[in-house]
């Protein structure tokens, strides 16, 4: 039977017309004759030349995401000095960028201000009430401590606890940054053990707290945070056995980058790092276990275990207190001293400054551009925050290269698509769409980014590598069953309802690409919408079909 062939007999139990996968699933792809489909299968064969996960130039990322055929090689760059000067256009830049994007009231307001006062907005959220978020993070009561009746639990909340946070949060680039910090200094929940999950929420809030500090002190933290410390065998580090995977991370990937630093500063700050160790948890009395089963021992310690919170220990006896010379300094230095040095060096200021441009921006800055922000690393005393502002105010940031010149990571796709359209959705299908339904902690993990769990130490490398035949359509069935979550009925707009079918899916476009959507896309969005009976199925299709074009994967 064709899919768009309702069937005859029982026609009450019928779904609609796209609240079957398969239809959705071929509208997206082009069977039904949409005209994006092109664009889209530009996308998949962008990244599939070559092989699946092949991806394709950053010189040409924006250019050839938008064509509907693949892209040349030769597609020049976009100009870096050619400035957007559309105030709506820059306000949804400069949302999408510093959180992750607006509604268009907030759209609006921002455009109705100037540059300063637009980032300042953003950057000093420090003064900006968050208690609505407060008060919808208690009310969904996650589950953010391990027990032993509901382990299964534990990490999925975790990962609809931050999605929310991102989601309604006042106080987006605070959340944009601790995004950030998850992705350069990362631990993973596979590696300190599930019954450890518990920490990697408590290294989660220490980015939080330092988002925008200065970043000797971020760094300082989270060398002694609990997660850190298991994920990179800090714990095991002793005189006669210094452990060099954390020092070296710490130089490599963290703050200075390849190339500025030695194996021998490798191995002697290796040893200024020995005796960092981890209180240990409480045990169970003599008489409490006299008490209790073996069975009982085992499932009451595993969770005093899991529910513990370590303190930061110095262990004397199992510290090289001797002399010790790294990065041209010498000393009896201890891991504290080392971190000092580091953040001394000029390849930390243009390090960190290149990875926060890249972040925001574009990837592979001008150097001289980079300059010019090292001059706020120093002035500043490192700190984040004005780094961001000045980034934020640059004419480089809102630059044609930067504008929607960057693909759209999964949680950015996610939580886009909730600000955008300001879903207002319940902690059952809240964020989760099949989660909430089929228990699993993993929903989104086919668009490879699985917060707590990044691929490795690197973090998540990003950019095109985002996109291949793969992950696009594990995007489109991400879609499917967050919007039409089967047996809930479908996800309801009440932003879009009531508007005609040109109308909804013009709102819907200036919602989520700033109205940039292809004439001949529009008109067959609108054509099919216009043809589905169901208010919230009409405005669900619209989402649907915008939120899988191609001019949505960017940001």
């Amino acid at each position: 039977m064709p899919v768009d062939e309702e069937p005859v007999a029982r026609p009450e139990k019928t779904p609609g017309f796209l609240q079957r996968r398969s239809t959705r699933r071929a509208v997206v792809m082009g069977t039904a004759g949409i005209a994006a489909a092109g664009a889209t299968a530009a996308v998949i064969g962008l990244t599939a030349e070559g092989g699946a996960a092949s991806p394709v130039s950053g010189d040409v990322e924006r250019t050839a995401l938008l064509s509907t055929t693949p892209a040349a090689p030769a597609t020049p760059r976009p100009s870096s000095t050619a400035v957007v000067t559309d105030a709506r256009l820059r306000a949804a830049h400069l949302l999408r960028r510093a959180g992750f994007g607006g509604s268009l009231a907030e759209i609006e307001e921002f455009a109705g201000l100037s540059r300063e006062e637009a980032v300042s907005q953003l950057v000093d959220f420090d003064q900006v009430d968050n208690s609505a978020l407060d008060a919808r993070i208690t009310a969904a009561n996650f589950q953010l401590t391990y027990t032993a009746s509901a382990r299964g639990q534990l990490i999925a909340d975790m990962q609809k606890w931050w999605l929310t946070r991102m989601a309604y949060t006042a106080r987006p680039l605070e959340e944009r940054l601790t995004l950030i910090w998850h992705s350069l200094l990362t631990s993973q929940i596979s590696k300190i053990g599930g019954q450890r999950a518990s920490w990697m929420v408590w290294q989660n809030e220490l980015f939080r707290k330092h988002a925008a500090g200065r970043f000797d002190d971020l760094v300082q933290a989270v060398a002694k945070d609990p997660a850190m410390m298991m994920y990179l065998d800090s714990v095991e580090s002793s005189k006669e056995h210094p452990n060099e995977n954390f020092p070296r991370e710490l130089m490599e990937l963290y703050t200075m980058g390849e190339g500025n630093y030695s194996e021998d500063d490798v191995r002697e700050s290796a040893r200024a790092f020995t005796g960092w160790r981890l209180s240990r948890p409480p045990f169970l009395s003599r008489e409490e276990r006299a008490k209790l089963s073996d069975a009982e021992r085992l499932e009451r310690q595993m969770e005093i275990i899991s529910t513990y919170r370590p303190d930061f220990v110095f262990d004397a006896r199992e510290h090289d207190s001797g002399e010790k010379t790294f990065l041209g300094k010498t000393g009896m230095f201890n891991g504290e001293d080392i971190i000092a040095i580091i953040m001394e060096q000029a390849a930390t200021g243009r390090y960190v400054c290149a990875r926060l441009w890249s972040e925001l921006a574009y990837a592979d800055p001008e150097p001289e551009l980079i300059e010019r922000f090292e001059g706020v690393w120093k002035n500043s005393g490192h700190s984040i925050r004005e780094v961001v502002r000045a980034i934020l105010l640059s004419d480089e940031f809102y630059s044609e290269r930067a504008y929607r010149g960057k693909v759209r990571s999964p949680v950015e796709l996610l939580v886009g698509l909730v600000r955008g359209t300001e879903i207002d959705l319940s902690r059952d299908v809240a964020i989760a769409g099949g989660a909430a339904r089929t228990g699993r902690s993993n929903f989104y993990s086919g668009m490879d980014q699985v917060l707590f769990e990044p691929p490795n130490v690197a973090g998540w490398a990003g950019g095109t590598g985002w996109l291949s035949s793969s992950t696009f359509f594990a995007r489109a069935n991400f879609l499917d069953e967050f919007l039409f979550p089967r047996g809930r009925g479908v996800v309801t707009f009440p932003a879009l309802a009531g508007l005609p079918a040109d109308a909804m899916v013009s709102a819907a476009a200036d919602r989520l690409v700033d109205g940039d959507l292809a004439a001949a896309s529009r008109t067959a969005i609108s054509v099919l919408v216009d043809g589905i009976r169901n208010p919230d199925e009409r405005a669900a299709t619209a989402v649907y079909l915008v939120a899988a074009s191609p001019e949505f994967q960017l940001i």
